[in-house]
């Protein structure tokens, strides 16, 4: 009989000390997750700095289109955003690293990205084209610019893009960024074209009037641009992702995009059908290890 009870007394003692041992864990695993990108009302948020339209920097201060969104975004959210440079090929990388709780920076949405990166997006939607000096009337269709050097920068899916075997004709080249491509637009014996997203190439003829998008040539499928953060943090790209469609369903989307891009309504009259992107568009990709089908 004291045997029978000694061995339950065990047994009690066992399953306490199991459960304790348990909930020990449980806390444990529970304070391994990340805390939320906007615990302290305060994000670092990496940019371009060479693009007039989209992400640029006059004087110290930041400005475009990319720039607007994040701060239109954020402030929804009750997070103020602290803007610093991230060139195209370190995007993903300082967001892994840890160096930046987000990233706008015409960062395009790719089944591959959405493997390593959360993003809540799109905000604007666009093809990839083409820009030459606004007086080379030379390249008119995608055959004019076979034997032609055009110039591209790395990390961006434009460089990807032309790498394809049906533009093996072209003599597509790198330089380290877009300034460095646009100088060597400017002097005739380098550059025939430039090469990137429409979006971004009417953001570039704003400040250098001397130079023109081709219309009527585009590549590829459609760019959709995000705000990118690392995986893990799933409920803070979700407030993204909803603060982002009331964005997008009110008039600012539409006055803030003509107000950064203003070449883009010049010279498209359905601008908004081709750049606002839909709501379907951003619940698809939004927050997401791959797109919803």
């Amino acid at each position: 009989m004291g045997r029978a009870r000694r061995g339950r007394r065990c047994r009690v003692v066992g399953a306490a000390v199991f459960l304790v041992v348990g909930a020990l864990a449980a806390s444990a695993c529970g304070s391994a997750e990340p805390p939320s990108l906007f615990a302290s009302g305060k994000v670092s948020v990496g940019a371009k700095n060479d693009q007039p339209g989209t992400g640029v920097v006059h004087t110290y201060k930041f400005s475009g289109f990319d720039i607007t969104v994040a701060q239109q975004v954020l402030k929804a959210v009750g997070v103020e955003p602290d803007f610093g440079i991230v060139p195209s090929e370190d995007r993903g990388a300082v967001l892994v690293e840890k160096k930046k709780d987000l990233v706008v920076a015409t960062f395009s949405i790719t089944v591959d990205r959405m493997k390593e990166l959360d993003f809540a997006g799109p905000y604007a939607s666009t093809y990839q084209g083409i820009m030459v000096r606004k007086n080379d009337h030379r390249i008119r269709r995608p055959d004019d610019l076979f034997g032609k050097r055009v110039c591209t920068w790395p990390g961006t899916t434009s460089a990807t893009t032309l790498q394809g075997p049906e533009y093996s004709r072209i003599a597509v080249y790198e330089r380290p960024d877009a300034s460095s491509c646009i100088d060597d637009l400017k002097v005739k014996k380098v550059a025939d074209a430039v090469s990137t997203d429409q979006m971004i190439l009417y953001g570039f003829t704003q400040e250098n009037p001397d130079l023109r998008v081709v219309p009527d040539i585009t590549y590829g499928s459609a760019n959709h641009y995000g705000i990118a953060m690392a995986k893990g943090h799933r409920a803070d790209c979700l407030k993204l992702r909803d603060a982002l469609r009331d964005y997008v369903r009110s008039n600012d989307w539409s006055h803030d995009f003509a107000t950064s891009l203003w070449s883009v309504p010049k010279a498209d009259p359905r601008w908004e059908t081709d750049y606002k992107p839909r709501v379907e568009t951003i619940d698809a990709l939004s927050c997401r290890d791959q797109p919803r089908t």
